[in-house]
């Protein structure tokens, strides 16, 4: 249509530079800076998952998780820092006695300890290789640490030394808890407890027969549950929690366990830590689960929207009855300053965008 003059020229010189265009468009914008990533529309402290939580006080607060993630708040959780711990293990128990003296256990029979708040990690000899899932001090020299394989070990110096106490047993033992340097209990696998009183020179076999499920011979044999967390306010009141959201209590030093009903049975999901403060429990698990008890477990009350994540939480810790957090799944951190009626996300994916 437009052929006129020096138009059998120009067409195909026209067409020669159409088929350029895009080879020149593609060399320019290789050299544009790409756009900075964006931040997700929701808060991030850490993408790593978190398998421990310590609440030392309301400002202070330690959280521990896989590839040897260790970050920490000095100031509630308005700001917080990585801390290098000097080893490549996933971490899977934190236990601070002060804001200055702590420890941390996982993976290969890892023990790191500090004596600045964090700012270095020492690593401890432990004499084992088995993971150690969690930690009890009850001062700065004395603590114990229990994992998989029957494991359980002391120490009497702060971790100079550690001694081991456990049976061997091809049994993992998921919680260990003392309320002072002669008395313990730890959980873990197929429902076991057991329990000292002498610092764990000697251990016994304490059992919830309730929590035994009964089959007749028509029926495959049912395992018992698995217990995650155990936690006492005193040498006589304690308190477990389980798989199929199983949650027992004692009142006689754990001579005699009975279960709990709870609003979470119907799930049947494990609720991987129970705290207990002044009379309040708190329990969290797969899938944000969380239950809350007022009157020391008698009754329970489920706040399926309060933790606003499904993924699961793993840890959970109260410095009183009213400051706890939670850490879980994917960089997970909640806390509450109400004793637990309303939580907040400070990391994590929520169920519901703001």
């Amino acid at each position: 249509m437009f052929m006129h003059g020096k138009s059998k020229t120009a067409a195909p010189a026209l067409l020669c530079f159409l088929l350029i265009l895009p080879a020149m468009l593609a060399a320019s914008c290789s050299r544009v800076q790409p756009p900075a990533p964006q931040k997700p529309p929701f808060p991030m402290i850490t993408a790593d998952n978190l398998f421990a939580v310590d609440c030392v006080d309301p400002l202070h607060i330690w959280a521990v998780g896989f590839n040897s993630v260790i970050v920490c708040t000095a100031d509630g959780g308005k700001t917080w820092e990585f801390q290098k711990s000097g080893v490549e293990n996933n971490l899977c128990a934190v236990s601070f006695i002060s804001p200055a003296v702590g420890w941390i256990s996982g993976r290969a029979g890892i023990m790191l300890h500090t004596t600045d708040g964090g700012k270095t990690w020492t690593k401890q000899s432990t004499g084992i290789t088995n993971h150690l899932f969690s930690l009890s001090f009850v001062n700065e020299h004395a603590g114990w640490a229990a994992g998989d394989f029957g494991t359980i070990i002391s120490t009497s110096d702060g971790g100079a030394t550690w001694v081991k106490q456990g049976s061997g047993e091809d049994k993992i033992y998921n919680s260990i808890f003392f309320v002072d340097q002669n008395n313990g209990w730890v959980a873990g696998e197929t429902g076991l407890i057991y329990h000292t009183t002498d610092g764990g020179k000697n251990w016994q076999k304490q059992e919830c027969r309730e929590m035994i499920p009964i089959v007749d011979k028509t029926q495959w044999e049912t395992p018992t549950p698995s217990l995650y967390s155990v936690w006492f306010s005193d040498v006589q009141h304690g308190w477990a929690s389980g798989m199929d959201s199983t949650i027992i209590a004692t009142e006689d030093g754990g001579t005699t366990w009975k279960k709990l009903k709870n609003p979470a049975e119907e799930r049947k999901l494990t609720l991987y830590k129970i705290v207990v403060r002044e009379g309040n429990l708190w329990a969290m698990g797969q899938k944000g689960t969380y239950i809350h008890s007022a009157d020391s477990g008698r009754t329970w009350q489920l706040n399926a929207d309060a933790t606003n994540t499904k993924f699961w939480l793993r840890d959970m810790d109260f410095c009183d009855s009213r400051n706890g957090w939670a850490v879980g799944s994917r960089g997970t951190i909640i806390k509450t300053e109400n004793g637990g009626k309303t939580w907040s996300m400070l990391s994590g994916i929520p169920v519901k965008q703001k």
